[in-house]
Parts: structure tokens; C-alpha cells; sequence
């Protein structure tokens, strides 16, 4: 039997500007977080605890690109909300630290997708790319602190490393849930367009409203199962 034309359009792609401002704003909103956070944990003295919290915690620098990604899913989207969140971050007393701390963030983020060369966007691939990027990235900078002594392993009691990697886990997954939660929000308002899989075909045409010459100019050259009215008959089928 012939297959009826699909009549839904294709999804429209963002506009360039609409995009950019997007992003810097979900990159400044995560910035601003990390900045509170930072400044909260500087009236905690250096120690084996607090940089195995900062570990933990880390997850949390990684929302803005999450949330960027989850709504648009482009390449080279975890990059910009990292770079705005960084600038941010130029306000703290770590300063540009902080920046290239973001960036790495974003380019974490970003490999899952590169490596799978930027075709694979579907929720599935974003709920396990969001944790492994967010653990991987908790694990470096965990390895880091123990490299450098600033977690000394003679403090690093078995309560203390037990709760820093649970709850390194724990968090990637919420995270993972927080972001595409608000992505979809957003979606819904009407930010990010539609799912931002987009594609830049035209509209399929609507049988029920396209004028009879431009349905045989668009069928001509194609099968004729290809094309058929609403009815389920090809048009002009002879006997």
C-alpha cells in the first residue's frame, strides 16, 4: 500500500544571535552559582575535607554547559556557556583560574559528543554522556589534589573518601536530571526552538492545502507510491 505524506514541517534552527544570547546568559546564571559557592567555601580553612568537598561538588560548574546542551544540542555548545560563566568568574579572587577551569569544564563536557563525531543527541545519549563527562571531571581533579598533597592520604579516613565519591556519583546523575529538566522548560517557553536535532530540509507539503500543479511539479521524477492524496490514491492513476 501507498504511505501517506507526512505533513508535519520540519523544525525551524535557531537564529546565531538568539543562540549566543542564550548561552551567555545560561553560562552567566552557572557562573553567578559558582561564585557563590566559592565564596561560601573560602571561610572553610584548606584541608583534606575541603578540597575533597570542592571534588564532590565539582559537578556543580558543569550546569550552565549542561543546561546549553540539553536545549540545543550542537556542537561546540558546552563550550560557549563556559567561556560567559568563566568571565564571570573574573569578579572572584582566583580569577583566571577560574576561566580556564571552565573552559576545561566545557571541552569534558564536549568530548562524549566528538567522539561519536556530533551525531548522536538523542535524551539516551545525553544521560550517559552528562554523567560520565561530570564523574570524569571529579576524578581528575580528585587525582590532582592527591598528586599534590593538598588531600593528604593519612586524612583521607574511609568515611571521608566513601562519601566524596557517592556523592560525586549522585550529583552527576542529579545534575543530569536538573539540566535536561530545565532544557525541556525552556523548550516549552520557547527558548531553543524545537528539539534542537534541527534540520535545515524544508516543510513537507501539505496535500490538503498545496494547489494541484504544485503537488505534480513536487511529484514529478518520484515514483508514484512516493505521493498520494489524503484519500490513499495516486493522483492521476489510470486504470
Amino acid at each position: 500500500p501507498a504511505s501517506a505524506v507526512s505533513t508535519t514541517p520540519a523544525p525551524r534552527r535557531t537564529s546565531p544571535t538568539r543562540f549566543l544570547l542564550s548561552t551567555a546568559a545560561l553560562g552567566a546564571a552557572g557562573g553567578i552559582l559558582v561564585v557563590a559557592i566559592n565564596l561560601s567555601l573560602l571561610a572553610v580553612p584548606p584541608s583534606s575535607l575541603s578540597y575533597s568537598i570542592y571534588s564532590a561538588t565539582l559537578g556543580i560548574w558543569f550546569l550552565g554547559p549542561l543546561v546549553a546542551t540539553a536545549l540545543f544540542r550542537r556542537p561546540g555548545v558546552a563550550i560557549l556557556p563556559s567561556v560567559f560563566a568563566g568571565i564571570v568568574n573574573f569578579v572572584t579572587p582566583f580569577g583566571f583560574a577560574q576561566f580556564a577551569t571552565f573552559l576545561i569544564a566545557g571541552v569534558i563536557l564536549e568530548l562524549p559528543f566528538a567522539i561519536m563525531l556530533y551525531r548522536r543527541w538523542s535524551d539516551r545519549m545525553i544521560k550517559t554522556a552528562f554523567p560520565i563527562a561530570l564523574i570524569a571531571a571529579s576524578g581528575v581533579y580528585l587525582l590532582a589534589c592527591l598528586l599534590a598533597d593538598v588531600i593528604r592520604f593519612s586524612e583521607w579516613v574511609p568515611w571521608l573518601a566513601i562519601g566524596t565519591v557517592v556523592v560525586t556519583v549522585a550529583l552527576a546523575f542529579g545534575l543530569t536530571s536538573l539540566s535536561m529538566s530545565i532544557a525541556a522548560k525552556l523548550r516549552r517557553a520557547g527558548v531553543g526552538g524545537p528539539l534542537a536535532m534541527q534540520s535545515n530540509s524544508a516543510p513537507t507539503p501539505d496535500p490538503a492545502t498545496t494547489p494541484p500543479a504544485a503537488r505534480a511539479a513536487s511529484c514529478r521524477g518520484q515514483p508514484r507510491s512516493a505521493f498520494t492524496t489524503t484519500a490513499g490514491r495516486s493522483p492521476g492513476r489510470t486504470a
